[in-house]
């Protein structure tokens, strides 16, 4: 019988991590990695990687030094109470405005491939509602699902993706290594904020039963997803080449059609499998609404959480609409990934480490603690 502490392992962590990172940046990054460099596009997510993995070493290192703290109670330690409510509602703020893009894109995609009839509003409702079930039942259930949902969509998509690398042309990479530096590095920089996801790693340590070696493998997992990047950068550069690619709005999701199983008797490939790519994104839109909530009611101090989920599904719900045709959407999650992303991936998490060592705050390490809901 599962215990209802609201606690995970590290091996959920990781599940979690990958989960929450995978689905909505792998549907642009071999787009973006080709604009910026061309058929070099898969050295841009190799360099992305290795970014990612040293902020996740750096968001790793603050988190562990508050390992029983919120967000905007470590903070408020490390650079003053109100400085850390700031810094909070730019956290909640930055994760509101990201689900809302994703689930504005996610029903944009689901409309053009498998409900083409339906309104896109109707699609992001219906997803926000299981995402509020989700989140309601505590970050102990998200990492449960996490070990089951891993295996259901990974498995499914490697066989995939191996029928349509075996049939890519990878004369479509050369010549290598024809991109100047300066495009590589501001590819590679892009291609970290396909990691977008990765900040949760500042709010989960107050979850975790077992905190050993947390961060090392919180590295680990940013590793894995990001070698499944590359791969998937590779064989989609490979099947439509550095300049067709270019021209399609979800390039990885068109490699679906492209997908010639042998003695496959379903009809609607694509549909199944992203049937898969589906449950990625409710794992996604799970987690943007279980923190954002979360983070509101750390500074509230009053009220039940799932009124706060409710409140942030709502407001997720109305920005999603605003924006007029997929285009202004993908410029949008563009100007969203670059600032509020970069800030609270990289530069507010690498500040906080460094203030916090200068003045010798945290590791008070205590097992026993528990965060409520």
């Amino acid at each position: 019988m599962f215990s209802s502490n609201n606690k995970i392992s590290i091996k959920q962590l990781q599940t979690l991590l990958i989960l929450d990172i995978f689905g909505m940046g792998i549907t642009f990054l071999p787009k973006k990695a080709a604009e910026f460099a061309g058929a070099d596009g898969w050295l841009c997510v190799i360099i992305g990687t290795v970014f990612a993995c040293i902020c996740a070493w750096i968001i790793s290192s603050l988190a562990e030094l508050f390992p029983n703290d919120d967000f905007v109670t470590y903070t408020g330690k490390i650079v003053s109470k109100p400085i850390g409510i700031i810094l909070t509602i730019g956290f909640i703020i930055k994760i509101i405005f990201s689900l809302s893009i994703e689930v504005r894109i996610f029903s944009e995609i689901v409309k053009q491939t498998i409900l083409f009839n339906t309104p896109s509003y109707i699609i992001s409702a219906c997803m926000l509602l299981l995402g509020v079930y989700g989140a309601s039942k505590g970050y102990e259930v998200r990492g449960r699902i996490s070990e089951i949902l891993i295996f259901i969509i990974f498995i499914p998509l490697f066989i995939v993706f191996a029928f349509v690398a075996a049939g890519s042309d990878y004369t479509n990479l050369m010549p290598f290594f024809e991109s100047d530096g300066k495009s590589l590095t501001m590819g590679g920089i892009f291609s970290l904020f396909s990691f977008s996801g990765l900040e949760f790693i500042l709010l989960a340590y107050p979850y975790l039963n077992n905190r050993k070696n947390a961060k090392k493998e919180s590295i680990k997992a940013v590793g894995f997803i990001g070698i499944i990047m590359v791969l998937i950068t590779v064989v989609t550069l490979s099947k439509f080449g550095p300049f067709d690619i270019r021209n399609q709005i979800w390039p990885v999701l068109e490699l679906m059609d492209a997908v010639d199983m042998p003695g496959a008797f379903i009809e609607r490939q694509d549909a199944i499998v992203m049937s898969f790519w589906i449950m990625s994104i409710f794992i996604i839109i799970n987690a943007g609404l279980f923190f954002s909530s979360m983070l509101t009611k750390d500074i509230t101090k009053k009220g039940k959480h799932f009124w706060y989920i409710i409140l942030t599904a709502v407001i997720v719900f109305c920005i999603s609409l605003i924006p007029d045709n997929i285009s202004e959407v993908i410029a949008i999650s563009e100007k969203i990934y670059m600032s509020f992303g970069a800030a609270y991936i990289l530069i507010i998490p690498a500040l906080l480490l460094i203030i916090a060592k200068i003045k010798k705050l945290g590791g008070d390490f205590n097992e026993n603690s528990q965060k409520e809901i």
